[in-house]
Parts: C-alpha cells; sequence; structure tokens
C-alpha cells in the first residue's frame, strides 16, 4: 500500500494512494483508517500537516502546538504537547476510543 494522509477538519485519514491514480475510484475510495478528533482520542486537536512519513511511523504536527507519532509496526501512539511527553493508552485500531493518555517517563 501506498499510503496518501490527509488531514481534516473532523480527524487524521489513510487512504490506499494507489488508488488515487484511477479517477473512477476517485468517488468509492474508503479509508484504511480514520482518527477523529475527540477528547481521549490519539487526535484531541485538529491535525494540519504530516511532516515525517519514515519506516511506518508517521508525525503529525497539530493545533495547540501538539504533534502526533502514530507508530504502525508497534499499533500504538504517543503526543507531544507543551505539557509533557504522553503515550496513548489503546492501539491505534482504538485510536477513536477515548482510551486517554499516560504521562510517559
Amino acid at each position: 500500500m501506498k499510503p496518501f494522509f490527509s488531514c481534516d477538519d473532523d480527524g487524521f485519514v489513510i487512504v490506499d494512494g494507489a488508488l488515487m491514480q484511477n479517477t473512477a475510484s476517485l468517488f468509492a475510495i474508503e479509508p484504511v483508517l480514520k482518527l477523529l478528533i475527540g477528547s481521549g482520542n490519539i487526535f484531541e486537536q485538529r491535525p494540519r500537516k504530516v511532516v515525517a512519513n519514515e519506516d511506518k511511523n508517521v508525525t503529525v504536527e497539530c493545533d495547540g502546538d501538539t504533534t502526533v507519532y502514530l507508530d504502525f509496526k508497534a499499533l500504538s501512539a504517543k503526543i507531544s504537547r507543551p505539557d509533557g511527553d504522553f503515550h496513548y493508552m489503546g492501539g491505534i485500531d482504538e485510536g477513536n476510543d477515548h482510551r486517554g493518555f499516560m504521562a510517559a517517563r
């Protein structure tokens, strides 16, 4: 899969970029993953842009001086914001489940 990332008003979306090449399928593209903005979700702030995508690790800058780090090897996420670094208390697949964060040590 060649990932295509979209930072939207309601969340962060990943689709298979190979599907983007076929104009007939553009209207029927289903996201591989959609992480919604919400309290206790991986994305609590609006995503602005992907700043790194290497070796199954994606870094996303967000509003509120927050950076989200997605690790697709470990299926985990962490955030960095002005008050510290925090690990999401669920997997990426649970990113919309309001699991909340635990302070990193």
